[in-house]
Protein backbone atom coordinates (compact mmCIF):
# COMPACT_ATOMS: atom_id res chain seq x y z
CA UNK A 1 0.00 0.00 0.00
CA UNK A 2 1.31 2.95 -0.91
CA UNK A 3 2.06 6.09 2.29
CA UNK A 4 1.05 9.51 1.32
CA UNK A 5 3.50 11.67 3.46
CA UNK A 6 2.57 15.07 5.28
CA UNK A 7 4.44 16.95 7.53
CA UNK A 8 3.86 20.49 9.84
CA UNK A 9 4.94 21.85 12.57
CA UNK A 10 2.19 21.07 14.94
CA UNK A 11 -0.63 17.99 14.29
CA UNK A 12 -3.90 17.90 15.92
CA UNK A 13 -5.55 14.42 16.50
CA UNK A 14 -9.33 15.52 16.55
CA UNK A 15 -10.77 19.13 15.46
CA UNK A 16 -13.65 19.28 18.23
CA UNK A 17 -14.21 21.60 21.00
CA UNK A 18 -10.06 21.39 22.06
CA UNK A 19 -8.79 20.62 19.27
CA UNK A 20 -9.92 23.27 16.37
CA UNK A 21 -9.37 26.29 19.81
CA UNK A 22 -5.56 24.47 19.82
CA UNK A 23 -5.43 24.49 15.88
CA UNK A 24 -5.93 28.20 15.48
CA UNK A 25 -4.02 28.87 18.69
CA UNK A 26 -1.24 27.46 16.83
CA UNK A 27 -1.94 28.64 13.00
CA UNK A 28 -1.87 32.62 14.39
CA UNK A 29 1.47 31.73 16.17
CA UNK A 30 3.11 31.17 13.12
CA UNK A 31 3.01 27.00 13.69
CA UNK A 32 2.96 25.26 10.59
CA UNK A 33 -0.46 23.05 11.91
CA UNK A 34 -2.84 20.73 10.50
CA UNK A 35 -5.97 19.29 12.01
CA UNK A 36 -7.15 15.55 11.62
CA UNK A 37 -10.92 15.03 12.30
CA UNK A 38 -12.56 12.23 11.55
CA UNK A 39 -16.20 14.43 10.77
CA UNK A 40 -16.88 16.80 7.80
CA UNK A 41 -16.91 19.65 10.15
CA UNK A 42 -15.02 20.91 13.00
CA UNK A 43 -16.27 21.95 16.58
CA UNK A 44 -17.40 18.33 17.90
CA UNK A 45 -19.78 18.95 20.66
CA UNK A 46 -20.37 22.63 20.05
CA UNK A 47 -21.47 21.96 16.61
CA UNK A 48 -22.21 18.27 15.63
CA UNK A 49 -22.98 16.90 19.17
CA UNK A 50 -26.11 19.38 19.14
CA UNK A 51 -24.76 20.95 22.54
CA UNK A 52 -26.77 24.75 21.01
CA UNK A 53 -26.45 26.34 24.71
CA UNK A 54 -23.61 27.02 27.10
CA UNK A 55 -23.84 27.04 30.70
CA UNK A 56 -21.78 29.84 31.06
CA UNK A 57 -20.35 32.40 29.03
CA UNK A 58 -16.85 32.01 28.01
CA UNK A 59 -14.14 34.96 29.74
CA UNK A 60 -11.24 34.89 26.86
CA UNK A 61 -9.64 33.96 24.28
CA UNK A 62 -10.57 32.14 21.22
CA UNK A 63 -13.63 30.58 22.98
CA UNK A 64 -15.07 34.69 23.62
CA UNK A 65 -14.29 35.51 20.34
CA UNK A 66 -16.49 32.77 18.69
CA UNK A 67 -19.25 33.52 20.84
CA UNK A 68 -18.89 37.14 20.35
CA UNK A 69 -18.75 36.64 16.52
CA UNK A 70 -22.35 33.99 17.11
CA UNK A 71 -23.56 37.31 19.04
CA UNK A 72 -22.93 39.93 16.52
CA UNK A 73 -24.47 37.91 13.48
CA UNK A 74 -27.74 36.92 15.60
CA UNK A 75 -27.04 33.63 15.97
CA UNK A 76 -26.28 33.50 19.94
CA UNK A 77 -28.12 35.20 22.56
CA UNK A 78 -28.75 35.06 26.59
CA UNK A 79 -31.35 32.95 28.11
CA UNK A 80 -31.93 35.00 31.26
CA UNK A 81 -35.70 33.97 31.41
CA UNK A 82 -34.19 30.30 32.88
CA UNK A 83 -35.39 29.64 35.29
CA UNK A 84 -37.44 29.76 37.07
CA UNK A 85 -40.89 29.19 35.05
CA UNK A 86 -40.09 26.32 33.04
CA UNK A 87 -39.20 22.46 33.53
CA UNK A 88 -35.56 23.25 32.47
CA UNK A 89 -33.95 20.12 35.23
CA UNK A 90 -30.77 19.79 33.39
CA UNK A 91 -29.61 23.54 34.13
CA UNK A 92 -31.48 24.48 37.56
CA UNK A 93 -29.86 26.67 39.35
CA UNK A 94 -29.75 30.73 39.42
CA UNK A 95 -26.47 30.01 36.96
CA UNK A 96 -29.34 29.26 34.04
CA UNK A 97 -29.50 32.95 33.44
CA UNK A 98 -26.02 33.16 32.52
CA UNK A 99 -26.53 30.38 29.46
CA UNK A 100 -26.24 31.15 26.42
CA UNK A 101 -27.86 29.57 23.06
CA UNK A 102 -26.74 29.34 19.62
CA UNK A 103 -27.24 28.07 16.27
CA UNK A 104 -24.92 25.07 15.83
CA UNK A 105 -25.25 24.92 12.09
CA UNK A 106 -24.23 28.29 11.88
CA UNK A 107 -21.14 27.81 14.53
CA UNK A 108 -19.87 25.45 11.71
CA UNK A 109 -19.82 28.60 9.09
CA UNK A 110 -18.29 30.43 11.38
CA UNK A 111 -15.41 27.64 12.47
CA UNK A 112 -14.91 27.37 8.85
CA UNK A 113 -14.31 30.70 8.09
CA UNK A 114 -12.10 30.93 11.27
CA UNK A 115 -10.09 28.46 10.37
CA UNK A 116 -9.22 29.76 6.44
CA UNK A 117 -8.50 33.17 7.68
CA UNK A 118 -6.47 31.76 10.16
CA UNK A 119 -4.37 29.43 7.25
CA UNK A 120 -5.48 26.52 9.35
CA UNK A 121 -6.03 23.41 7.09
CA UNK A 122 -8.48 20.82 7.81
CA UNK A 123 -8.07 17.31 7.19
CA UNK A 124 -11.58 16.17 7.41
CA UNK A 125 -13.25 12.37 7.23
CA UNK A 126 -9.72 11.16 8.58
CA UNK A 127 -8.93 8.85 11.39
CA UNK A 128 -5.83 8.16 13.24
CA UNK A 129 -5.00 4.68 13.42
CA UNK A 130 -1.33 4.76 14.69
CA UNK A 131 1.48 6.71 16.14
CA UNK A 132 5.24 6.82 14.83
CA UNK A 133 7.64 7.01 17.66
CA UNK A 134 11.34 7.40 17.96
CA UNK A 135 12.69 5.90 21.28
CA UNK A 136 10.26 7.38 23.24
CA UNK A 137 9.16 10.24 21.23
CA UNK A 138 6.04 10.77 19.38
CA UNK A 139 6.95 12.10 15.71
CA UNK A 140 4.00 11.74 13.89
CA UNK A 141 0.61 10.06 13.30
CA UNK A 142 -0.54 7.29 10.56
CA UNK A 143 -3.85 8.44 8.96
CA UNK A 144 -6.46 6.31 7.37
CA UNK A 145 -9.33 7.77 5.08
CA UNK A 146 -10.82 7.70 1.45
CA UNK A 147 -7.12 8.98 0.37
CA UNK A 148 -5.74 5.65 1.36
CA UNK A 149 -3.20 5.84 4.21
CA UNK A 150 -1.00 8.81 5.12
CA UNK A 151 1.83 9.26 7.30
CA UNK A 152 1.73 12.55 9.27
CA UNK A 153 5.01 13.96 11.03
CA UNK A 154 5.12 16.62 13.20
CA UNK A 155 7.33 18.98 15.78
CA UNK A 156 4.81 18.71 18.35
CA UNK A 157 1.93 16.59 18.53
CA UNK A 158 -1.46 16.97 20.20
CA UNK A 159 -4.05 14.78 21.26
CA UNK A 160 -7.47 16.57 21.28
CA UNK A 161 -9.15 13.02 20.55
CA UNK A 162 -11.43 13.42 23.92
CA UNK A 163 -10.57 9.82 24.41
CA UNK A 164 -7.12 9.77 24.36
CA UNK A 165 -6.41 8.02 21.99
CA UNK A 166 -3.44 9.15 20.98
CA UNK A 167 -1.36 9.28 24.16
CA UNK A 168 -2.55 5.15 24.94
CA UNK A 169 -1.16 4.38 21.33
CA UNK A 170 1.80 6.13 22.85
CA UNK A 171 2.10 3.88 26.07
CA UNK A 172 1.33 7.27 28.17
CA UNK A 173 -0.10 5.86 31.59
CA UNK A 174 -3.52 6.92 32.18
CA UNK A 175 -6.86 6.55 34.44
CA UNK A 176 -10.39 5.65 33.61
CA UNK A 177 -13.48 5.61 35.99
CA UNK A 178 -14.30 5.97 39.29
CA UNK A 179 -12.98 3.75 42.29
CA UNK A 180 -11.04 0.43 42.06
CA UNK A 181 -14.17 -0.39 39.62
CA UNK A 182 -14.05 1.89 36.92
CA UNK A 183 -17.19 3.06 36.85
CA UNK A 184 -17.67 5.39 33.89
CA UNK A 185 -20.38 8.80 33.23
CA UNK A 186 -23.74 7.52 31.57
CA UNK A 187 -24.03 8.40 27.81
CA UNK A 188 -26.63 10.87 25.95
CA UNK A 189 -28.05 12.00 22.79
CA UNK A 190 -28.37 15.53 22.72
CA UNK A 191 -31.83 16.44 20.16
CA UNK A 192 -33.11 19.60 18.99
CA UNK A 193 -36.90 19.72 18.94
CA UNK A 194 -39.22 22.65 17.26
CA UNK A 195 -42.40 23.47 17.32
CA UNK A 196 -42.67 23.89 21.14
CA UNK A 197 -45.10 26.33 22.45
CA UNK A 198 -42.90 27.37 25.53
CA UNK A 199 -45.73 29.26 26.89
CA UNK A 200 -47.89 26.92 27.33
CA UNK A 201 -45.28 25.06 29.05
CA UNK A 202 -44.64 27.34 31.31
CA UNK A 203 -48.43 27.84 32.56
CA UNK A 204 -48.44 24.00 32.99
CA UNK A 205 -45.47 23.82 34.99
CA UNK A 206 -46.88 26.76 37.25
CA UNK A 207 -49.63 24.23 38.02
CA UNK A 208 -47.49 20.78 38.23
CA UNK A 209 -44.01 22.01 39.49
CA UNK A 210 -41.27 19.86 38.05
CA UNK A 211 -43.96 18.19 36.26
CA UNK A 212 -43.66 15.69 38.77
CA UNK A 213 -47.67 14.37 38.75
CA UNK A 214 -47.71 13.92 35.05
CA UNK A 215 -44.43 11.90 35.33
CA UNK A 216 -45.84 9.49 38.19
CA UNK A 217 -49.04 9.01 35.91
CA UNK A 218 -47.43 8.24 33.16
CA UNK A 219 -45.37 6.02 35.15
CA UNK A 220 -48.30 3.92 36.88
CA UNK A 221 -49.94 3.31 33.30
CA UNK A 222 -45.98 1.80 32.24
CA UNK A 223 -44.67 4.71 29.94
CA UNK A 224 -41.18 6.36 30.72
CA UNK A 225 -40.17 2.58 31.71
CA UNK A 226 -36.19 3.25 31.45
CA UNK A 227 -37.03 6.60 34.20
CA UNK A 228 -35.45 5.43 37.73
CA UNK A 229 -34.19 7.81 40.93
CA UNK A 230 -31.00 9.92 41.14
CA UNK A 231 -29.31 10.04 44.01
CA UNK A 232 -26.08 11.39 45.14
CA UNK A 233 -23.91 8.68 45.48
CA UNK A 234 -24.66 7.63 41.77
CA UNK A 235 -22.22 8.06 39.63
CA UNK A 236 -22.86 11.88 37.49
CA UNK A 237 -25.40 11.25 34.82
CA UNK A 238 -26.56 7.78 35.96
CA UNK A 239 -30.52 7.12 36.85
CA UNK A 240 -32.85 9.24 34.95
CA UNK A 241 -36.14 10.69 37.32
CA UNK A 242 -37.74 13.06 34.66
CA UNK A 243 -37.39 15.27 30.93
CA UNK A 244 -33.49 17.85 30.88
CA UNK A 245 -34.49 20.30 28.67
CA UNK A 246 -33.42 23.88 27.99
CA UNK A 247 -34.70 26.49 26.02
CA UNK A 248 -32.57 27.45 22.54
CA UNK A 249 -31.80 30.36 20.00
CA UNK A 250 -34.97 30.55 18.63
CA UNK A 251 -38.71 30.68 20.88
CA UNK A 252 -39.86 27.45 19.66
CA UNK A 253 -36.84 25.38 19.91
CA UNK A 254 -36.38 23.05 22.83
CA UNK A 255 -33.28 20.77 23.94
CA UNK A 256 -33.70 17.43 24.97
CA UNK A 257 -31.21 15.41 27.32
CA UNK A 258 -32.37 12.32 25.82
CA UNK A 259 -32.06 9.87 27.89
CA UNK A 260 -29.37 8.04 30.05
CA UNK A 261 -26.93 4.68 28.95
CA UNK A 262 -25.18 3.37 31.98
CA UNK A 263 -22.53 1.27 32.21
CA UNK A 264 -21.01 1.64 28.40
CA UNK A 265 -17.64 2.75 27.79
CA UNK A 266 -16.71 5.21 25.11
CA UNK A 267 -13.81 3.04 24.06
CA UNK A 268 -15.66 0.04 23.23
CA UNK A 269 -17.04 -0.36 19.60
CA UNK A 270 -19.67 -2.82 21.05
CA UNK A 271 -20.92 -0.25 24.25
CA UNK A 272 -20.31 2.47 21.69
CA UNK A 273 -23.02 0.39 18.91
CA UNK A 274 -25.30 -0.43 22.00
CA UNK A 275 -25.79 3.29 23.40
CA UNK A 276 -26.58 4.65 19.90
CA UNK A 277 -29.41 2.31 19.41
CA UNK A 278 -30.44 2.41 23.08
CA UNK A 279 -30.74 6.15 23.32
CA UNK A 280 -33.03 6.30 20.34
CA UNK A 281 -35.48 4.33 22.59
CA UNK A 282 -34.99 6.01 25.72
CA UNK A 283 -35.44 9.86 24.00
CA UNK A 284 -38.49 8.70 21.81
CA UNK A 285 -40.22 7.26 25.05
CA UNK A 286 -39.26 10.76 26.25
CA UNK A 287 -40.95 12.73 23.50
CA UNK A 288 -44.00 10.58 23.23
CA UNK A 289 -44.40 11.54 26.89
CA UNK A 290 -44.43 15.06 26.18
CA UNK A 291 -46.58 15.43 23.46
CA UNK A 292 -48.88 13.51 25.67
CA UNK A 293 -49.49 14.69 28.95
CA UNK A 294 -47.04 18.72 28.59
CA UNK A 295 -49.14 21.08 27.26
CA UNK A 296 -46.86 22.76 24.76
CA UNK A 297 -45.54 19.62 23.11
CA UNK A 298 -48.31 18.46 21.05
CA UNK A 299 -47.28 19.54 18.07
CA UNK A 300 -43.58 19.59 19.04
CA UNK A 301 -41.39 17.63 16.22
CA UNK A 302 -37.36 16.37 16.56
CA UNK A 303 -35.09 18.80 14.47
CA UNK A 304 -32.10 16.80 14.46
CA UNK A 305 -29.72 15.21 17.07
CA UNK A 306 -26.50 14.75 17.20
CA UNK A 307 -23.59 13.09 14.76
CA UNK A 308 -23.43 10.26 17.77
CA UNK A 309 -23.99 9.69 21.21
CA UNK A 310 -22.71 12.09 23.61
CA UNK A 311 -19.86 10.11 25.13
CA UNK A 312 -18.59 12.03 28.09
CA UNK A 313 -15.75 10.45 30.04
CA UNK A 314 -13.32 7.75 29.02
CA UNK A 315 -9.35 7.90 29.75
CA UNK A 316 -7.12 10.51 31.06
CA UNK A 317 -3.68 11.19 31.19
CA UNK A 318 -1.72 10.96 34.29
CA UNK A 319 0.68 14.18 33.62
CA UNK A 320 3.23 15.63 35.47
CA UNK A 321 0.25 17.23 37.04
CA UNK A 322 -2.98 15.92 38.14
CA UNK A 323 -5.79 18.14 39.28
CA UNK A 324 -7.99 16.63 42.09
CA UNK A 325 -11.66 17.53 43.54
CA UNK A 326 -10.19 19.28 46.27
CA UNK A 327 -8.01 21.57 44.44
CA UNK A 328 -11.58 22.64 42.93
CA UNK A 329 -12.81 22.52 46.42
CA UNK A 330 -9.89 25.24 47.87
CA UNK A 331 -9.56 26.57 44.62
CA UNK A 332 -5.81 26.64 44.95
CA UNK A 333 -3.49 29.03 42.26
CA UNK A 334 -0.98 27.49 40.03
CA UNK A 335 2.06 28.89 39.47
CA UNK A 336 1.96 27.53 35.81
CA UNK A 337 -2.01 28.37 35.15
CA UNK A 338 -2.34 28.06 31.61
CA UNK A 339 -6.06 27.85 31.61
CA UNK A 340 -9.71 28.38 33.49
CA UNK A 341 -12.44 26.55 34.74
CA UNK A 342 -15.31 28.73 33.88
CA UNK A 343 -18.53 28.73 35.84
CA UNK A 344 -20.92 31.68 35.61
CA UNK A 345 -19.19 33.52 33.30
CA UNK A 346 -15.43 34.06 35.31
CA UNK A 347 -12.86 31.76 35.68
CA UNK A 348 -13.48 29.90 39.50
CA UNK A 349 -10.41 27.85 39.34
CA UNK A 350 -7.07 27.97 37.77
CA UNK A 351 -5.97 25.07 35.44
CA UNK A 352 -1.77 23.94 35.36
CA UNK A 353 0.34 23.73 32.41
CA UNK A 354 1.22 20.05 34.06
CA UNK A 355 -2.32 18.66 33.33
CA UNK A 356 -1.50 19.32 29.44
CA UNK A 357 2.31 17.18 29.71
CA UNK A 358 2.13 13.32 30.03
CA UNK A 359 4.34 11.80 31.84
CA UNK A 360 6.84 9.66 30.02
CA UNK A 361 6.65 10.56 26.35
CA UNK A 362 7.97 13.41 24.87
CA UNK A 363 6.63 15.27 21.60
CA UNK A 364 2.89 15.12 23.04
CA UNK A 365 0.08 17.17 24.66
CA UNK A 366 -3.04 16.61 25.49
CA UNK A 367 -6.05 19.41 25.23
CA UNK A 368 -9.67 18.92 25.99
CA UNK A 369 -11.58 15.92 28.41
CA UNK A 370 -8.08 13.73 28.36
CA UNK A 371 -6.28 16.13 30.76
CA UNK A 372 -4.72 15.18 33.77
CA UNK A 373 -7.53 15.35 36.16
CA UNK A 374 -9.50 12.71 39.07
CA UNK A 375 -12.11 11.06 37.55
CA UNK A 376 -15.65 11.97 39.36
CA UNK A 377 -17.02 15.50 40.76
CA UNK A 378 -16.77 17.82 43.63
CA UNK A 379 -20.69 17.28 43.39
CA UNK A 380 -21.60 13.49 43.87
CA UNK A 381 -20.59 10.28 42.83
CA UNK A 382 -18.79 7.32 44.36
CA UNK A 383 -15.49 9.40 44.87
CA UNK A 384 -14.44 13.23 45.12
CA UNK A 385 -12.71 13.78 41.50
CA UNK A 386 -11.79 17.15 39.38
CA UNK A 387 -13.46 16.18 35.89
CA UNK A 388 -16.84 16.52 35.30
CA UNK A 389 -16.15 20.05 36.95
CA UNK A 390 -14.07 20.99 33.39
CA UNK A 391 -15.95 19.46 30.74
CA UNK A 392 -18.28 21.85 30.01
CA UNK A 393 -16.90 23.89 26.42
CA UNK A 394 -15.85 27.36 27.62
CA UNK A 395 -13.23 25.31 29.98
CA UNK A 396 -12.81 23.03 27.06
CA UNK A 397 -11.66 26.04 24.70
CA UNK A 398 -9.06 27.27 27.50
CA UNK A 399 -7.14 24.23 27.45
CA UNK A 400 -7.04 23.81 23.70
CA UNK A 401 -5.78 27.18 23.27
CA UNK A 402 -3.32 26.92 26.10
CA UNK A 403 -2.30 23.78 24.18
CA UNK A 404 -2.17 25.04 21.05
CA UNK A 405 -0.18 27.68 22.26
CA UNK A 406 2.23 25.98 23.71
CA UNK A 407 2.88 23.53 21.13
CA UNK A 408 3.62 26.42 18.69
CA UNK A 409 6.39 28.47 20.86
CA UNK A 410 7.44 24.28 21.58
CA UNK A 411 7.79 23.92 17.59
CA UNK A 412 9.10 26.88 17.07
CA UNK A 413 11.99 26.72 19.63
CA UNK A 414 12.64 22.75 19.46
CA UNK A 415 11.80 22.57 22.74
CA UNK A 416 10.48 19.58 24.55
CA UNK A 417 6.35 20.45 26.11
CA UNK A 418 8.15 19.82 29.81
CA UNK A 419 10.58 22.19 29.42
CA UNK A 420 8.43 24.96 28.03
CA UNK A 421 9.20 28.22 29.61
CA UNK A 422 5.91 28.53 31.38
CA UNK A 423 6.42 32.27 31.87
CA UNK A 424 6.87 32.88 28.14
CA UNK A 425 3.39 30.67 27.66
CA UNK A 426 1.48 32.96 30.13
CA UNK A 427 2.54 36.20 28.31
CA UNK A 428 1.63 34.97 24.83
CA UNK A 429 -1.77 33.93 26.55
CA UNK A 430 -1.98 36.85 28.17
CA UNK A 431 -1.78 38.73 24.47
CA UNK A 432 -3.87 36.67 23.11
CA UNK A 433 -6.87 37.30 25.75
CA UNK A 434 -6.57 33.87 26.73
CA UNK A 435 -5.66 34.97 30.58
CA UNK A 436 -7.38 37.68 31.82
CA UNK A 437 -6.26 40.01 34.83
CA UNK A 438 -7.15 40.00 38.42
CA UNK A 439 -9.06 42.67 37.84
CA UNK A 440 -10.95 41.76 35.42
CA UNK A 441 -11.58 38.42 36.97
CA UNK A 442 -12.71 40.62 39.93
CA UNK A 443 -15.09 42.65 37.03
CA UNK A 444 -16.79 39.52 36.06
CA UNK A 445 -17.31 38.17 39.97
CA UNK A 446 -19.58 40.57 40.34
CA UNK A 447 -21.95 39.89 37.63
CA UNK A 448 -25.70 39.74 39.56
CA UNK A 449 -28.25 36.77 39.70
CA UNK A 450 -32.07 37.55 40.19
CA UNK A 451 -31.53 36.56 43.70
CA UNK A 452 -29.36 39.80 43.68
CA UNK A 453 -26.45 37.76 45.12
CA UNK A 454 -23.11 37.77 42.65
CA UNK A 455 -21.61 34.69 40.64
CA UNK A 456 -18.93 34.75 43.23
CA UNK A 457 -21.20 34.69 46.45
CA UNK A 458 -23.55 31.65 44.14
CA UNK A 459 -20.17 30.08 43.94
CA UNK A 460 -19.22 29.84 47.29
CA UNK A 461 -22.14 29.30 48.62
CA UNK A 462 -21.47 26.04 46.24
CA UNK A 463 -18.25 25.16 47.36
CA UNK A 464 -19.23 25.29 51.08
CA UNK A 465 -21.81 23.02 50.65
CA UNK A 466 -19.58 20.62 48.93
CA UNK A 467 -17.06 20.36 51.30
CA UNK A 468 -19.45 20.04 54.28
CA UNK A 469 -20.67 17.03 52.04
CA UNK A 470 -17.11 15.34 51.21
CA UNK A 471 -16.24 15.75 54.52
CA UNK A 472 -18.89 13.77 56.28
CA UNK A 473 -17.97 10.93 53.57
CA UNK A 474 -14.16 11.01 55.08
CA UNK A 475 -12.55 13.56 52.89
Amino acid sequence: MTIIPREADVVIAGGGVAGFNAGIAAARNGARTLVIERYGFPGGMFTGGNMTVLNSPPVGGIGKEIMDSLDEQGYAKRIDDDPPNHPIFHYASEYCTMNIAYDAEMAKILLFDMAEKAGLPLLLHSWVTGVEMKDDRVIGLTVQNKSGRQLVKGKIIIDASSDGDIASLASVPFVKGQTDKGILFAMTMLVRLSNVNWPAVSEYSMKDPGIKKAIAEAQAAGELPYYRPRTREMANYWGHARPELSHLVYPDEALLWGGTVEGVDGTSVDDLSRAEIEVRKQFMSELTFLRKHIPGFEKAKIENSGVTVGVRDTRHIVGEYTLTGMDILERRRFDDVAGYNCKGGYPVNELPYRCFVPKQVEGLLVAGNCMSVVPGSTQRGPQLGSYNNLKDIPTMWTTGEAAGTAAALCAGSSTEPRELDVKLLQERLRSQGALIADSEIERLKKAKLPSGKTVEQFYAEQVAEMKRYWKKQGN
